[in-house]
Parts: structure tokens; C-alpha cells; sequence
């Protein structure tokens, strides 16, 4: 079985991300661009592979059981969720960035903050990886965390959408670019 991508359709998605890093313009540093989208593409893909395992494993709970109610159904999932053997990962809380974009938005960074702090160990380090919280720091500060939420809430980065190695070409497309912008700036 031959792997093939199709590159126009990941381009298209590469300059669709690509104008979240132009809206940054005039508000962060060209070099800072990356360290404001680079990891909301990988939350995104994250919530979007988790999403689609809760949806896997509720079909598969309401076949086997279907005298639970939707609100047990919901709960076992989650109880399912928080097992390592079972979820490559997790997140504890409720929300998913559309939520977090949709409620309040006085409430907006304490939302997405709770969501990020919500996720297992293994998604934790690679946020840590990317000092990801001082920058929501600088997003809310430069009023960029809503657009930038409100870009990335239903872009489609599943797995279903996206191979892994198609993701791997849209973000290697994406470091391309910002390395490219950084050495034209200097």
C-alpha cells in the first residue's frame, strides 16, 4: 500500500492556518508567530482524536448496553477516558475549544486555562514543551485568544480528515514558513 498526500488540499489547509499567524501582525513579533499557532494546531488535532475516541466508545457502550441512560453513558466514558490502557489520552474536564469560546468571554482565559490543565500527563509535557501558558498570557494581553479560538474551534484536524502523515505535512509546511519570516526579518 503506496502512502500518498494530496497537496493542494494540505496547502489550502496550511494558508487557512497560515492567516491565524497574519492576524498576530502588529500584536506579537514575527519570530512569536509560531509559538502561538504551532500548539494550537497540536491541541486541536489532540481534542480532535479525543473527540472522536469518546464518540467510538459511546457508540460502542450504547450497543452493548442499552438500557444506560445518555447521562450514564456520558459518565462511563469519561470513567473509560481517564484509564491510560484504555485512552492514549485524556482531559478531565468538559470543554473543547468551542465551549471555552462560547461561554463567558470575561471568562475566557480562565476557561481555556482549566481546559489546557485538564488534559493527562503526556498532553501536559508537550504544553509545557512549548511554554504554551505564558503565552496565553501574551494572547490575552494583545487581545488575540478570542480570534485565535475562535479560528481553530471546528477546524477539522481529526484523524478522519487528516492522516498522520498528512498533519506531519501541514505543520512541517507551517515551520517552513515561520522559519522562512524569521530570516527575512533578520
Amino acid at each position: 500500500m503506496s502512502l500518498s498526500i494530496d497537496k493542494p488540499k494540505l496547502d489550502n489547509l496550511a494558508n487557512e492556518i497560515w492567516k491565524s499567524a497574519e492576524r498576530l501582525r502588529g500584536k506579537f513579533k514575527a519570530y512569536e508567530y509560531q509559538n502561538v499557532v504551532l500548539p494550537i494546531i497540536v491541541i486541536r488535532r489532540l481534542e480532535c482524536v479525543l473527540l472522536k475516541w469518546r464518540e467510538k466508545t459511546r457508540q460502542e457502550i450504547h450497543e452493548k448496553q442499552p438500557q444506560l441512560s445518555e447521562a450514564e453513558r456520558d459518565a462511563l466514558v469519561k470513567r473509560l477516558e481517564q484509564n491510560p490502557q484504555l485512552s492514549p489520552f485524556s482531559n478531565e474536564t468538559e470543554w473543547t475549544l468551542r465551549k471555552v469560546f462560547e461561554e463567558d468571554h470575561a471568562l475566557l482565559e480562565a476557561n481555556f486555562r482549566a481546559y489546557l490543565k485538564g488534559f493527562s500527563k503526556n498532553v501536559d509535557e508537550i504544553i509545557e514543551h512549548f511554554n504554551y501558558r505564558a503565552t496565553i498570557g501574551q494572547m490575552v494581553k494583545n487581545n488575540r485568544l478570542a480570534p485565535i479560538l475562535n479560528q481553530y474551534k471546528e477546524l477539522d484536524l481529526g484523524p478522519d480528515r487528516l492522516s498522520n502523515l498528512e498533519m506531519g505535512y501541514v505543520y512541517e509546511e507551517l515551520l517552513r514558513r515561520f522559519s522562512d519570516r524569521k530570516s527575512t526579518r533578520l
